[in-house]
C-alpha cells in the first residue's frame, strides 16, 4: 500500500493485473488481428492456456466504456462458463464484514526533503473494512470502494474478489465486495490508499468472509495476489514491519517468500515481530485463520 494526503506520498511497486477465466478456453482471432478468448469456440478458434497466452495479448476496453475508465478486470474477459472447468458454487453465504490492517510506507515530498525535514518511522497502517456478501441475482461480480482509495488499489481488490473465488470455487457472479476506509481513519484529512501491495491481506479476508472463518487478531499480511494464487513481492519491508508494531496487537508479519532479509529478520525481532514468509494463497490463510483453504 501507499498513502497519499497533505504531507505524505508513498512509495511502492506496480502489479501487472490478469483477468478471470477458466483454464479451458478458445483463443479466436478477429478479423482485425485482435485476439479474444471464448467458451464457445468457432471459427478462427483454437483452444490454448489462458495463463500462457494472455500475456502475449493485450486487452482492448469495453467499446460502451471510455479507454481512460475501462475496467481492468471485470469484462475484459468472460466469466466461467458451466460448461468450461470445474462447477463452482453459487449457494449462499451469511453476509461478513472484515477488519484488515492495510501496511504502507509514507515519506515527505521532495520540497520538505530538500529544507531538511525528515520522519522517524516510515512505516504506516491503517485498518480497511472489507464487507462481504452474496449477490442472489448472479450479475456481477460488484465492487465498490470510497473516495480514499485510488486505481491500483481499486484493481488490488477486484484481482483479490477472483483470487478468492477461485480459491473456494465459487462463481465470482454472485459476489459483492466493498471496501471502506473506518470514520476513525477518514478525520485524517486527505488521506488516500493507493498500491497492490495489501492483495494477499484482502483475498485471505474475502475467502474467511465467504467460508465463515474468523481471522487472527494479531497477524499483518503484505504480498500482492495473482489470480495463481501466488503472493508476489512488495517493498518498503523493513518500513512495514514498523507499521504492524505500531498498534500493540499485532505479533507476526507474512510477507512474501524470498524477501525475509537480513535486515528485516533483525527489525522484527527489535520490534516483537515474527517475521513469516508465505508463497502462496493457502499458506496465508492457513496461518492467518487457522484453518485450511477449500472449497465452499
Amino acid at each position: 500500500m501507499r498513502w497519499r494526503s497533505i504531507v505524505t506520498i508513498g512509495a511502492l511497486l506496480a502489479m501487472a493485473l490478469a483477468a478471470e477465466a477458466q483454464s479451458d478456453l478458445f483463443r479466436c482471432k478477429q478479423a482485425d488481428g485482435t485476439v479474444k478468448f471464448s467458451d464457445h469456440g468457432g471459427p478462427g478458434c483454437r483452444k490454448g492456456d489462458y495463463q500462457t497466452d494472455v500475456q502475449h495479448v493485450e486487452r482492448q476496453p469495453s467499446p460502451d466504456v471510455p479507454a481512460a475508465v475501462a475496467p481492468q478486470v471485470p469484462d475484459a474477459l468472460p466469466l466461467p462458463s458451466a460448461r468450461a472447468g470445474p462447477k463452482r458454487s453459487s449457494q449462499p453465504f451469511p453476509a461478513a464484514t472484515r477488519s484488515i490492517p492495510s501496511l504502507a510506507v509514507s515519506d515527505l515530498p521532495p520540497q520538505l526533503k530538500a529544507k531538511g525535514w525528515s520522519i522517524p518511522n516510515k512505516g504506516d497502517i491503517t485498518i480497511v473494512q472489507l464487507a462481504v456478501s452474496h449477490l442472489p441475482a448472479g450479475n456481477g461480480p460488484k465492487f465498490s470502494s470510497d473516495n480514499h482509495f485510488r486505481g491500483e488499489a481499486r484493481a488490488a481488490l477486484e484481482t483479490a474478489a477472483y483470487a478468492a473465488a477461485r480459491a473456494v470455487q465459487y462463481d465470482p457472479r454472485y459476489l459483492t465486495v466493498e471496501l471502506t476506509l473506518p470514520v476513525g481513519f477518514r478525520a485524517m484529512l486527505g488521506v488516500q490508499v493507493d498500491g497492490p501491495s495489501a492483495g494477499v491481506a484482502w483475498t485471505v479476508a474475502i475467502v474467511s468472509a465467504i467460508l465463515g472463518d474468523p481471522l487472527r487478531s494479531d497477524v499483518c499480511l503484505s504480498g500482492t495476489m495473482g489470480l495463481d494464487l501466488n503472493v508476489g513481492p512488495v517493498g518498503g519491508l523493513e518500513y512495514k514491519i514498523e507499521g504492524c508494531h505500531m498498534l500493540r496487537d499485532f505479533r507476526e508479519l507474512l510477507l512474501p517468500a524470498g524477501q525475509n532479509t537480513f535486515v528485516i529478520k533483525d527489525k522484527g525481532m527489535s520490534r516483537s515481530i515474527k517475521v513469516t514468509e508465505v508463497s502462496t494463497l493457502a499458506e496465508a490463510y492457513q496461518i492467518a485463520t487457522g484453518r485450511e483453504l477449500r472449497p465452499l
